[in-house]
Formats: C-alpha cells, sequence, structure tokens
C-alpha cells in the first residue's frame, strides 16, 4: 500500500508540475475568424444589404432586368451600367423620378458616361487647393483608414457623423450644378473636406450620389464600420418602403437561345454539313485489299493446254486437229463421209492445193514424234483454214 501511495503522489506531482510550465509559457488568447458564405450569400452579392434592409421592415427586391420600372415611390438603386442595354431606358428613368421615384447612382457604375449625365444635376470634380493641404491625417487601424463623414442635415435624432473604411475616394469631390440645391449631403473632414454623397430633387422624386465604388455595399463590405447606417440614409430607409438592387443585367446565353429558337435549322445546317464533308473527304478504299481473281482467260487456257498437249500429248494434240480438220471437209466437200482415207486426203489436197501425199500422212498416223506433230499440226490446220474459206478464195493461186 506504501508503494502504491508513492506512486500517485509522484503523477500528481508531474502533473501539477506540467500545468505550472503550461501556465508560465503558453498565452490563451480569443481570434474572431469571419466564416465562409453558405447558401444564398454565396451567390448574391448584396445578400448582407438585403437582410439588414428587411430588418428595418423594408420591402426588398434583386433585379436582374429593368424590363419593368419600380413602382412609385421606391428606391432603386443602380450598381451597374448595363441598364444602358435597353435603348431609351435613361429617360424612362427620369420620367420616373419626375414621378416620384428615388433613385440612388454609385460613381463607380459609371453613371457620369451615360444617357443620365444629361439630367442628374451632380458633377464630380477635383477638390481645391486648400482642402487638399489639410493637415489633418485620418485614424488608422490595423486594416482601414476611417474617415469620419459630418451628415447636413443629421441622419436620425442627433446621429450626424459616421466613419467609412476604405470605401469613399479622398481625390473627388460631389458638387451640384448651378440652380440646385442638395436636400442632403455627406462630407469628409480629414484629411480633406470632400463631399461624398449628394441629394438632390427632381419633380417629386429625388437622385442620390455617392462617391463610391459599387462594391461599398458588397458582402462583406457593407458591415464594415459605418456603412450600413450609410446605406440606410442612401435609400432612404423606412418601414414599408420598397427597394430594388439593380447589379447587372442577366439574360439567356446566345448558345441557348440559338438552340432554343432555331432546333430545326441547326439539326438542318448540321445534317447539310456533316453530308458536305462526307462528300469531299478522300476515299481510302475498303479495309481488306479485294481477293485476286482466280480464273484465266480463254487465250491463256488455249496456250496453257496447247504447250502441255505439245509436251506430253502428242497423240491427242495430233488427234483434235485430224477432227477438226475432218469436220470442216464434211461441212465443205460433198459425200466426204462416204469416202476412204485415201480418197479423202486427195479431197482435201485438191481443194486445199497442198501435196496429197503429206495430208494422207497427217490424217492418217495415230502416233508420231515431236519433230513429226511440229510438221503435221501446221499442214493440218492450213488445210482446214483453206477450206472454211469462200469458193471464191480458195480458187485464187
Amino acid at each position: 500500500m506504501r508503494r502504491e501511495v508513492l506512486i500517485w503522489l509522484l503523477a500528481g506531482l508531474g502533473l501539477a508540475l506540467g500545468g505550472w510550465w503550461l501556465a508560465l509559457n503558453t498565452e490563451w488568447v480569443e481570434e474572431s475568424r469571419p466564416r465562409a458564405a453558405i447558401g444564398e450569400a454565396l451567390d448574391n452579392p448584396l445578400y448582407a444589404a438585403e437582410r439588414l434592409l428587411r430588418q428595418l421592415r423594408m420591402t426588398v427586391e434583386h433585379r436582374e432586368s429593368l424590363e419593368v420600372l419600380p413602382p412609385r415611390g421606391a428606391r432603386l438603386v443602380l450598381m451597374s451600367a448595363d441598364w444602358q442595354l435597353r435603348p431609351a431606358l435613361g429617360e424612362q428613368l427620369q420620367r420616373w423620378v419626375r414621378q416620384g421615384g428615388h433613385l440612388v447612382l454609385m460613381r463607380g457604375a459609371d453613371w457620369a458616361d451615360s444617357p443620365l449625365a444629361a439630367w442628374v444635376p451632380v458633377d464630380d470634380e477635383e477638390p481645391d487647393e486648400g482642402a487638399r493641404r489639410s493637415p489633418r491625417p485620418p485614424k488608422r487601424s490595423e486594416t482601414d483608414i476611417r474617415m469620419p463623414l459630418v451628415s447636413s442635415p443629421p441622419l436620425w435624432g442627433d446621429t450626424g457623423t459616421l466613419l467609412a473604411c476604405n470605401a469613399l475616394p479622398l481625390h473627388r469631390t460631389l458638387a451640384p450644378q448651378a440652380g440646385h440645391a442638395p436636400s442632403w449631403q455627406l462630407t469628409g473632414t480629414q484629411p480633406t473636406r470632400i463631399t461624398q454623397a449628394l441629394r438632390l430633387p427632381l419633380g417629386q422624386g429625388s437622385v442620390t450620389v455617392l462617391s463610391a465604388q459599387a462594391h461599398l455595399f458588397h458582402n462583406p463590405s457593407v458591415l464594415r464600420c459605418d456603412h450600413a447606417l450609410l446605406l440606410a440614409a442612401a435609400v432612404q430607409a423606412e418601414p414599408g418602403a420598397t427597394a430594388w438592387f439593380y447589379v447587372q443585367e442577366k439574360r439567356e446565353s446566345l448558345l441557348s437561345w440559338l438552340w432554343r429558337q432555331g432546333l430545326v435549322a441547326i439539326v438542318a445546317g448540321a445534317l447539310a454539313l456533316a453530308a458536305a464533308l462526307w462528300r469531299a473527304s478522300v476515299r481510302f478504299g475498303p479495309w481488306l485489299a479485294p481477293a485476286p481473281r482466280l480464273r484465266r482467260s480463254i487465250s491463256e487456257q488455249v496456250r496453257g493446254l496447247g504447250a502441255y498437249l505439245l509436251r506430253s500429248g502428242h497423240e491427242a494434240l495430233l488427234g483434235a486437229q485430224q477432227r477438226a480438220l475432218e469436220d470442216a471437209a464434211a461441212r465443205r466437200l460433198p459425200k466426204y463421209r462416204q469416202l476412204p482415207v485415201p480418197e479423202r486426203a486427195r479431197v482435201i489436197a485438191a481443194a486445199a492445193d497442198l501435196p496429197a501425199d503429206e495430208l494422207l500422212a497427217a490424217l492418217s498416223t495415230r502416233f508420231c514424234t515431236r519433230v513429226q506433230l511440229l510438221r503435221y499440226l501446221p499442214l493440218l490446220e492450213t488445210a482446214r483454214r483453206r477450206l472454211l474459206r469462200p469458193s471464191d478464195e480458195r480458187r485464187t493461186p
């Protein structure tokens, strides 16, 4: 028992010493890390801004087309110049504003180079020299340049100042055109006095211009510093109001539109193109070469048979030639079959003008040598051909 107690005491002492060492050599701090966007926030860059305005009991819509303008009295925030794809939309926006609409423009949306510049009474210019040389530096944090902005009139109640972080330029200022007085403006005081926001009434509505890039109200920039207050002030947030955010024009791609509208023409054209390519392609012939023809011509057959008989069938070749002469004589000479062989040879010799003795020997022999065969065959063939000639040619000497 004493040994077990000693072991437990040593283990407890080791744990105490380890905890004491960790307490001296480590430091526990809390670190905040932003979570990755999930769900709708992945595809909607204005998700946080829209949720903020909905918390203020506003009706918020994310528009990808301006085929239809917002209702009278609504707020329309243009964050892109894609609306210029529709002709005459600038004039329609002017009529909408004068009838009670509230338009919010961002300097980064390039509205100054659009048809809006013809009727929006705001100029974007450089600040004067005195404002540039203001010695008051902005407050700095580890990541942001905080710019104090003074609202005239105050935003809500006694809230007249807000901070912007790296969102507004320091080298440009907004100014109303002659004959137009702003109903609200936001002016930076450090380091220079620059007007960063202006609202001017037009007819029954108003136009609010912010000297900021379009990403000012994007995720997560809208949650930094006092950008949420700036958003609420720009859209004149109030319960029951309607706000539309226009980011970019979203239209059907050309390929999908062509496939949907001209499927028959595309298929017919593809088939015609395939047929033309097949017709113009190079022919390489069949995969396997055709087998050679094993049949020989008649002349080759006759020459081969004659060569064979000449070598080893003298009697057969001589007999065939004799029968050919006998058939020709039977057709040309009357009562030829009834004559004896010597008389046949004499009659043929007289008709063919050939020696009777040699012709008799050629007709009567049944066996011969190669030398005799070479002499008899031309004689018999000559007699046959002369018998088959017309009668007038046989009389010719």
